[in-house]
């Protein structure tokens, strides 16, 4: 048949998770497929169609051309596009179809260890785009891959034209007959597809009435905002030097725009013992003259915590203790987990307890091989508590024989088990380690600055916050450079890490319950771990505590309180301003009281209730990560297809019978078929990426290879069911 007769698949996206499905489609068809199905005819049997405005492969998160100092905040060693012999939907005889990063950058002459090095975010683009070519050269003959350097504008289901036979997903075959879908592009183009797989990624949001009314003040008063998004794509060249800007966030896209203000500004950072490798990892930065003034603030007024990783101590997998799929398995009373029944697992009353043990454990093990005069006993009697303590937690009764009093066994069924007799593991551990200052406190790990009151944001001056943030940044650098061996703070890091993959699979497989899930991981434990584990490398706090020493960075404190600012507040920014004059070798340094050089109104104040006095500012940047809901999508093609109700937000039932939505779309188990607003399964259409948020968690960790990577057999899943179509 011509490429105009045969059945065309589209993959609207084209970044890593596009490429995934792109993968799967070729290599399944390969070997379904044979030259006697096609006819023996050079004619296509199948056309996929990639749709995106970006290089297939990179995207635009991996744009090959954005700057070589934006880091990835993962190392070469975690990231794959190809399944291996870890993924259990390959047979033994099937070969993997392309290398990891790991492999390929090897194959490329790279020299630096591959589990310790964190790459450009442009080079992994290069792997990606490398993947694409390599996915296309070995696709069969009857298939064409066609790009479509485009965006995707509307998909419309046109008339049906034959009943979809034997459906997964309990799509009734006699009532529900398969709609052909029109897909229309911007630049006109238009296809008849079998099949769409929606593989869209992060997309623009909304903004918030609150955001909204920020930009148009902006824009009224003189100044200017910047928008949350990619800090690569976002509009830095608009903040000018000696400019003071606000910064609302301090998470990864922070560092990003940290990098593009210094780096990409000519500025440059130097070992502080000019001996090239830093006496502590410590370093100093030497200006350019073209960089803002940032002040820094977020709701918990710290960065996150940097990963304690680097070649000294490479990133290693770690055995969890007591968090493990036996127990997870006993507390729900099945044998395994491989099996038809579900878990049903609540995270707070049971999986909680055993992550905490590993914690417990990683931490007292740590500390007492590095600091082993902290205890006033000998430690293995915390180990023996932390097993006795697991040991009556999984033979914990259930809730309902707890509570026989409850109001219905529904009621009964939701609650799990409890873990209140627990013995008083406090005496224990005040007995054994007797400075408040050695134990572990996961509290102080999330809010350190909660309770806390400055007097001062100023360098130098007494109970300032502006060292007490020197300090913070410089233990958290050594800590990450002492590594999760020798820093029992960032031991806790392996265990997080290890303990979100684990939890990663349970909800992928169905065995976490709905409601905790939302409440409970999504609701506290999301943010404690991502404080944790999903910090920047270790250079970019070096970096940040560099600038902080340089008089470029300030900080504002917890819960910032951002507003208009009514007075003249230009002498505010002198102290900043005598700060880097000093540093930068600059002639035009104002006098101590005078307005600074940078005479465009600061119409922006902020204060924080910790901390004593505000800052002002005529810049205000949201570096906070867009909160990816399908319910602000603000891209044309989901927008429209919530307002046609072709798709629509997933909807939880709380335990107290209220409906919520949530930010992810709602389909049917894997595959992840879509439905409508009216409950209806779409046959032939598939969702997967950031979108798949109401069914999975921690989307935006990528394939790691050597791992049976959910990703990886999301794509696996749905391609089979296309193929299934043909």
């Amino acid at each position: 048949m011509s490429a105009e007769e045969a059945p065309a698949v589209v993959i609207v996206g084209a970044g890593p998770r596009g490429l995934t499905v792109l993968e799967r489609l070729t290599a399944l068809a390969a070997k379904r497929v044979t030259d006697a199905d096609s006819g023996g005819s050079a004619d296509p049997a199948l056309v996929i169609h990639l749709i995106d405005p970006y290089p297939p492969g990179a995207g635009i998160v991996w744009r090959t051309d954005q700057p070589e100092t934006l880091l990835m905040n993962t190392t070469i060693g975690e990231q794959t596009v190809f399944p291996d012999q870890s993924c259990d939907f390959l047979d033994a005889e099937d070969v993997p179809t392309g290398p990891s990063m790991a492999e390929w950058y090897r194959e490329n002459g790279g020299t630096e260890p591959v589990d310790s090095t964190f790459p450009s975010r442009a080079l992994y683009g290069r792997y990606l785009r490398d993947a694409y070519t390599r996915i296309r050269a070995a696709a069969p003959d009857f298939i064409d891959i066609v790009e479509h350097p485009t965006t995707v504008e509307s998909i419309i289901d046109l008339p049906p034209l034959e009943p979809f036979e034997d459906a997964p997903g309990g799509v009734d075959a006699a009532s529900d007959p398969v709609p052909p879908q029109l897909v229309r592009c911007a630049d006109g183009t238009t296809i008849i597809a079998l099949a769409v797989v929606l593989a869209v990624g992060h997309i623009p949001s909304a903004q918030t009435e609150e955001r909204a009314r920020l930009a148009t003040f902006a824009q009224r008063s003189g100044g200017l905002y910047l928008p949350q998004g990619l800090p690569a794509e976002a509009p830095v060249a608009e903040v000018a030097p000696g400019s003071r800007g606000i910064v609302r966030g301090m998470g990864l896209n922070y560092f990003d725009l940290q990098t593009l203000f210094t780096y990409e500004r000519g500025g440059r950072f130097e070992p502080v013992d000019g001996s090239g490798a830093g006496a502590a990892g410590e370093l100093r930065y030497l200006p350019s003259g073209e960089e803002p003034f940032l002040a820094l603030g977020s709701r918990r007024g710290v960065p996150y915590r940097s990963k304690p990783i680097c070649d000294d101590h490479p990133r290693a997998p770690w055995p969890l203790r007591y968090f493990t799929k036996d127990n997870i398995a006993h507390l729900a009373g099945l044998e395994d987990l491989d099996g038809e029944r579900r878990a049903g697992a609540r995270f707070n009353d049971q999986l909680w307890p055993l992550i905490l043990a590993d914690l417990r454990f990683a931490y007292y093990r740590t500390l007492s091989e590095v600091s082993p005069e902290a205890f006033a006993g000998d430690p293995g009697q915390l180990r023996e508590a932390i097993a006795e303590a697991v040991s009556r937690h999984l033979t914990r009764r259930t809730w309902q024989e707890t509570h026989p009093d409850a109001a219905s066994e529904a009621e009964a069924a939701r609650q799990g088990r409890v873990t209140r007799e627990a013995f008083a593991w406090s005496e224990i551990e005040e007995g054994l380690v007797p400075d408040p200052a050695h134990r572990m406190s996961l509290h102080a790990l999330l809010d350190p600055l909660e309770g806390r009151k400055f007097d001062s944001r100023e360098p130098g001056a007494p109970d300032s916050l502006h060292e007490w943030m020197l300090d913070f940044l410089r233990t958290d650098l050594h800590d990450s450079l002492a590594g999760p061996t020798g820093s029992p703070v960032k031991s806790l890091f392996n265990v997080l890490w290890q303990s979100r993959l684990l939890l990663k699979e349970l909800i992928a497989a169905g065995h976490i319950d709905r409601v905790s899930i939302d409440m409970e991981i999504c609701g506290w434990f999301e943010s404690f771990v991502s404080g944790i584990c999903d910090g920047p490398p270790p250079q970019r706090i070096a970096e940040l505590l560099a600038l902080a020493e340089a008089g470029i960075v300030t900080f504002v404190g917890p819960n910032m309180r951002l507003e208009a600012n009514e007075d003249d507040a230009h002498a505010d920014g002198a102290h900043a301003y005598d700060v880097i004059a000093d540093k930068a070798g600059r002639t035009d340094r104002p006098e101590p009281g005078a307005a600074p050089s940078d005479a465009r109104p600061q119409i922006f104040r902020v204060t924080s209730a910790q901390v004593n006095g505000q800052v002002t500012g005529n810049v205000v940047i949201d570096a906070a990560s867009p909160t990816n809901s399908i319910t602000r999508a603000a891209d044309v093609l989901l927008h429209g297809m919530l307002d046609r109700g072709q798709i629509t937000a997933a909807r939880l039932t709380l335990d107290d019978g209220r409906e919520k939505l949530l930010n992810g779309l709602a389909l049917t188990p894997r595959p992840y078929r879509t439905i409508d607003v009216d409950g209806t399964v779409h046959p032939r259409r598939f969702a997967l990426s950031i979108q798949l948020s109401a069914m999975q968690w921690g989307l935006a960790i990528a394939a790691n290879p050597g791992t049976n990577a959910t990703t990886l057999c999301d794509s696996h899943a749905a391609a089979e069911a296309i193929l299934d179509l043909l």
